[in-house]
């Protein structure tokens, strides 16, 4: 009877521990519990450590604006440099083949003749109505009545001096015209009817319109006399004058400085020999030009 006492002891102990273990907590202990705050302060703690602080935020845009203030210009210089020089060759490109082309259907420049007009201005308008506009894209064209819808009012050479004058705007003998390109053109034939001279205007009317910078002169001979002369140059290059680079910049093909690319030469035609010193440089605006 004892014995069985014991074991019913025994047997009833084992129960209660199989029902309480059947009874599992899956609650958590309170520590493990967060909060959203909680978490994103406890990950940012170490990071408010390392923040810049107003003083030194300043301090470094302060030297951002320095170096910037010191950099821009020249970097804004050189770009305008090498878009001078894209558009001046485009435009020179252009018009040179404008001119091969015309060879092809009126012969070689050295058979050309204009001298039969009475004329510059008969002279003019019949070279750019055959020889011109059917070889170069235009989208517009002007003569001296409306010239200003196709060119500038007012020039500058390269010191800034208003350059206006009758061998440019304002020449009553001058035909003027827009290209597809985006650049514009002053031209008229010489009176005895063998060569040309053309102002270029590399970006149109726009400004600055000074020589030099995206105003360039050039020249054309033809005809029998001109033999050694012939083509599309330049003004201040010569293809059968020896000129070094220092005597393309002083104007001596044209004399007494009259056409050069200097600054504060005291000549009014400064920066006439400008897309010559260009070209003669290999395409390229060098540290001295006089921009």
């Amino acid at each position: 009877m004892l014995k069985y006492r014991i074991m019913e002891g025994k047997n009833l102990k084992e129960d209660n521990m199989i029902k309480n273990s059947s009874r599992v907590d899956f609650s958590l202990p309170e520590k493990l519990a967060f909060t959203l705050a909680e978490v994103f302060s406890s990950h940012f703690a170490g990071c408010r450590k390392s923040a810049f602080t107003l003083a030194e935020v300043l301090i470094t845009l302060g030297i951002i604006g320095v170096v910037a203030a010191m950099t821009l210009p020249s970097l804004i210089a050189n770009y305008q440099k090498k878009q001078t020089v894209v558009q001046l060759k485009k435009a020179y490109s252009e018009i040179d083949q404008a001119i091969r082309t015309a060879q092809v259907e009126h012969g070689t420049l050295d058979t050309w003749d204009f001298s039969g007009f009475s004329t510059m201005q008969e002279r003019t308008k019949y070279f750019t109505d055959n020889y011109l506009l059917p070889n170069i894209k235009v989208i517009k064209t002007c003569d001296f009545s409306n010239r200003y819808d196709c060119w500038p009012q007012t020039t500058y050479n390269i010191d800034g001096e208003i350059r206006n004058d009758g061998n440019l705007i304002n020449n009553s003998k001058s035909y003027y015209l827009i290209t597809a390109s985006g650049y514009s053109m002053e031209y008229w034939l010489h009176e005895v009817g063998t060569g040309g001279w053309f102002i270029i205007d590399i970006n149109g009317p726009k400004r600055p319109n000074t020589f030099g910078k995206d105003i360039f002169r050039f020249s054309m001979n033809w005809g029998p006399g001109n033999s050694s002369l012939l083509g599309f140059w330049p003004s201040g290059m010569s293809p059968v004058l020896n000129l070094t680079r220092d005597n393309i910049k002083a104007g001596d093909v044209l004399g007494d400085g009259y056409g050069n690319c200097i600054k504060n030469s005291g000549k009014v035609n400064s920066g006439y020999a400008c897309a010559a010193l260009i070209m003669h440089d290999g395409w390229q605006i060098k540290d001295d030009y006089p921009w």
